[in-house]
């Protein structure tokens, strides 16, 4: 219940009613408000307890009730006086019995002016519902505000009531001819109400023989007077005090939002509610008593042990730790101690501020941050690498281009047949490398191709990596567990399958003396983000999980693991040192996601998330022979910016029957064609100086419209190739050429 009005304002009301009406008066304006579980009190003997309201209570200036309770005790006194204005009969009737004998010689001897200029200091401590303030008083007149707290309800039946207060005090100080009423009122709309009072001076020495009456009374009635006043002026003092203890003790301790509690010795005396809540009990009973160290998490209780130890010579009264809700539920908490004294006894309180989510907050901040650095640590390395891979895509080409028309030229018993293999075969195995540092440079995964998983890893099983993987390791032990389900996913057979093979190496290498690895894939939906080495949003996935039970990864190599060049392998045995950065890069070029879960000697687990699609794969088609794709003598455009390229290009088509023309600019080309016309143009996409492939195709077309022409690159399909292809350009090669990726892509466009 609300504590809004003290119960000094009935006091007077009671005497007013029991004097008036009799007992019978006072049954009838208690009916249904005492001993009723609605209208409860703060028991003022145990703070922590309430109790339904009881008539004792209703003349106690230590008790306080709501105002709910307050306009039904108004509906009552109507019942119990009647007639057209009973608020008004009773308030003028509770302040004549109200006033102690002190007061009224007071105003006898200061007239109305000393009841007005009380009238707010009253209020402000027997009312909490309003403030009072004295507007304006001269010698015949009063003008008093009551502003009402926001929200707060009044009825009629408080203003008569406040009105015959008024009226009565200014009776009682002797003056005549008065007259009240109320100016204002909130119920008609206006921010306060406003009550005029005035009166008819009355003599001076009139009043102030009246007031002295009392001092020529016989000596032993005056005594008792005079004692009588000191009661009052005692216990006006001890109410005083008490209404500002309890005032400050309500404010404070109970109505405060954040969590308090007072302890002694260590145990809990009492608690608020805020912290009841905070650690979700229901009772205060269930925790007073208890020593305050148990509802701390036993990991910081060292904490409060280093500061009882210290206490009282501390240099910070703020500290922070862990609390433990009932349910054993962590919370992260900032606490406050300061040393009080109640009555006689030395307490602690302690005010504590649940920082939960501020923490979280902060934790979620730096692992942004350290996701930030290492993603421009990535980009950063990536640009290098790629400005590498591109270079190393231009010197490749002839090491790879050229092998295939040599071994046209040869006989099948040729000698030279195997070194030339073996040359092409070498630089295959370089253009693997560059594609690795194409990938980590997020430039080099075309993910066009409908694919499964299981499909990639049942591939890699049987492949000779594997094999050689197995032999070098006897004594590991592969366990796989693949959902026959498994949704399929857009991506890049090649890639994914690198990436399967670079976990599972990496599985193995971490178990020299053997043990488990495991291959798994599933389905799994989130309907929520998830948090883990990053962060998942809510989505359906594909999973592939490579757990092993190795040596583990220190937690100080966790965040460095995916940057390239970095590895705690044996150098020249285990690779380049671009493994994990592949992986990496693929999975970011999949739209995917990876969580990370070691510990140093317990094992390691990569868990990939890959979004799935609802899409079926293509059927692949078998290799077409050299027949297939041989030219008939069609015109054909090359353009690129690179020498060696153009005469790869050159070379290749002109053995497949072409005839071929080669530009080193989309300027020259577009020069070219303003006087020439071709069947189909290869067209590199990037070159400098110089307008780009988009560019020249797009100036090409406006002389030739629907002009044939193939893209040529050594990265994925960028916007500009998807813008070309939107023009019209057909089919996309990657770099370096091979016989049969240059030949089908332009037979196959040539026939389109």
């Amino acid at each position: 219940m609300d504590q809004d009005i003290n119960c000094i304002n009935f006091s007077g009301l009671f005497a007013f009613i029991r004097r008036r009406y009799g007992d019978e008066g006072i049954r009838r304006i208690k009916e249904g408000l005492v001993n009723n579980p609605q209208y409860m009190i703060q028991d003022v003997r145990n703070l922590s307890k309430k109790v339904p309201i009881q008539e004792q209570h209703l003349v106690d200036p230590a008790c306080w009730v709501s105002n709910e309770f307050s306009l039904a005790l108004f509906a009552n006194v109507k019942k119990v006086i009647g007639g057209p204005n009973p608020l008004f009969q009773a308030g003028a009737g509770a302040a004549r019995e109200g006033l102690s004998k002190y007061a009224l010689f007071a105003g006898r001897v200061f007239g109305p002016q000393f009841f007005a200029r009380q009238a707010a200091k009253i209020n402000a401590r027997s009312d909490k519902t309003k403030e009072c303030r004295l507007v304006n008083l001269t010698g015949d007149s009063a003008l008093i505000e009551l502003h009402y707290r926001p929200n707060f309800t009044i009825s009629k039946d408080v203003c008569n009531w406040n009105l015959g207060n008024y009226s009565e005090l200014a009776n009682s100080s002797g003056v005549t001819h008065i007259e009240s009423k109320e100016l204002k009122c909130v119920l008609d709309g206006h921010t306060c109400c406003v009550f005029s009072l005035s009166w008819k001076k009355v003599n001076f020495i009139r009043r102030l023989l009246t007031g002295l009456f009392a001092w020529l009374i016989p000596w032993d009635i005056q005594g008792l007077i005079s004692e009588r006043e000191h009661a009052v002026r005692e216990r006006d003092r001890l109410f005083d005090k008490l209404v500002e203890s309890e005032k400050k003790y309500r404010t404070l301790f109970q109505d405060s939002m954040e969590a308090m509690c007072l302890t002694q010795d260590g145990k809990i005396v009492d608690t608020n509610p805020a912290w009841l809540q905070l650690h979700d009990y229901d009772n205060k009973t269930d925790v007073i008593g208890t020593d305050v160290i148990n509802f701390i998490h036993p990991d910081d209780r060292k904490i409060l042990v280093r500061r009882r130890k210290n206490w009282p010579e501390l240099k910070s009264r703020f500290y922070q730790l862990r609390d433990i809700r009932k349910d054993g539920t962590p919370i992260d908490v900032e606490l406050y101690t300061k040393g009080i004294t109640l009555g006689d006894e030395k307490l602690i309180l302690a005010t504590i501020r649940d920082i939960t989510e501020l923490k979280q907050a902060g934790r979620a901040k730096e692992k942004l941050e350290a996701q930030l650095q290492r993603a421009q640590k990535m980009e950063a390395l990536g640009t290098l690498a790629g400005g590498v891979a591109h270079d190393l895509n231009n010197i490749l080409c002839g090491i790879v281009g050229y092998p295939d028309i040599l071994l046209m030229q040869i006989p099948e018993d040729s000698p030279l047949k195997k070194p030339i293999e073996t040359m092409q075969a070498t630089g295959k195995k370089a253009a693997a490398v560059v594609q690795d540092l194409l990938t980590l440079a997020r430039r080099g995964v075309a993910v066009t191709e409908i694919v499964s998983l299981n499909e990639i890893i049942s591939e890699y099983l049987k492949s000779p990596e594997f094999k050689k993987l197995a032999s070098y390791h006897p004594s590991l032990e592969v366990e796989i567990r693949l959902d026959p389900n498994l949704p399929y996913i857009p991506g890049s057979p090649v890639h994914l399958a690198k990436t399967v093979m670079n976990l599972v190496s990496n599985a193995a290498e971490a178990m020299p003396g053997g043990g488990n690895i495991l291959i798994a894939t599933k389905n799994h939906y989130f309907d929520r983000p998830a948090s883990g080495f990053e962060e998942i949003p809510a989505g359906d996935y594909t999973t592939l999980t490579i757990a092993d039970t190795g040596v583990g990864i220190p937690w100080e190599d966790l965040e460095r693991i995916f940057e390239p060049f970095y590895t705690k392998k044996v150098m020249g045995k285990s690779g380049t040192g671009l493994g994990m950065a592949v992986v990496w890069g693929t999975v970011k070029d999949h739209n995917g996601y990876i969580d990370l879960q070691s510990k140093k000697g317990q094992g390691t687990t990569f868990t990939l998330y890959f979004p799935v699609t609802k899409k079926k794969p293509v059927v692949d088609q078998n290799s077409l022979p050299l027949s297939a794709y041989r030219g008939k003598g069609e015109s054909i455009l090359i353009v690129d910016d690179v020498h060696e390229q153009r005469e790869v290009a050159y070379n290749i088509l002109t053995k497949l029957g072409y005839s071929v023309t080669t530009k080193a600019s989309g300027e020259e080309a577009v020069d070219y064609l303003n006087n020439h016309s071709v069947a189909l143009i290869v067209l590199d996409m990037i070159m400098d100086p110089g307008i780009d492939g988009l560019e020249t195709y797009k100036r090409i077309i406006k002389k030739h419209p629907g002009q044939k022409a193939i893209i040529a690159s050594g990265f994925s399909e960028t916007d500009s190739v998807r813008q070309a292809r939107k023009l019209g350009a057909g089919q996309y090669v990657r770099k370096p050429y091979t016989l049969e990726t240059i030949g089908v892509a332009v037979r196959r466009e040539l026939d389109a």
